[in-house]
């Protein structure tokens, strides 16, 4: 099952095409934006990835989606909610089931896009009734996605900060912090 595109003033948050993979290379392959991510990803890596976010879509209406500019067809990124790895579950308070989270492209940042498709992909994410919360994380330093996750309404969960199990224990990048949001009444 693909999901139908979500629209804002500025965006559209779409099911990935073959159009996107070169660019989306080519952001993960920038390291200023991986800056808070293990490595630099690869254009190989960066294709197997999208096919990946095209299978959880259509296997759980999960996950992630590209994100086009209205205004020139650009890929400027991707945003979504998908479902929480086990592995993270298992070590974030109250083991959330699906988180919120986007990427945008660095020739693309301070313009409020993650903000704006991150926001659009939440307020859809809330027509499955059986979600009660949609969490966030980010390492520590990374305060531009805290702020993202604050414009969103989302708190601070201080007693939930984790370890990623992602990373080796002691690794820099493993310290998180977690926000959380409750259904809208």
């Amino acid at each position: 099952m693909m999901t139908q595109p979500i629209e804002t003033d500025r965006l559209i948050i779409r099911n990935w095409e073959e159009r996107d993979r070169a660019p989306y290379a080519a952001f993960l392959a920038d390291p200023v934006l991986r800056k808070f991510f293990r490595s630099v990803v690869d254009a190989a890596t960066a294709s197997s990835w999208i096919d990946g976010y095209i299978d959880e879509l259509a296997q759980s209406a999960f996950g992630w989606r590209a994100i086009e500019r209205k205004s020139d067809g650009a890929l400027i990124g991707d945003a979504g909610v998908g479902l929480i790895d086990e592995a993270s579950r298992a070590v974030m308070r109250g083991q959330p089931l699906v988180e919120a989270g986007w990427t945008i492209g660095r020739e693309f940042w301070g313009q409020g896009y993650a903000t704006e498709a991150a926001g659009a992909c939440l307020k859809t994410a809330w027509s499955d009734p059986s979600l009660t919360e949609i969490v966030a994380a980010a390492h520590v330093e990374n305060t531009a996605s805290h702020r993202v996750m604050e414009k969103l309404g989302m708190r601070r969960d201080a007693r939930g900060d984790f370890a990623d199990p992602r990373f080796e224990p002691g690794h820099w990048l493993q310290p998180h912090v977690l926000y959380r949001l409750d259904r809208p009444e």
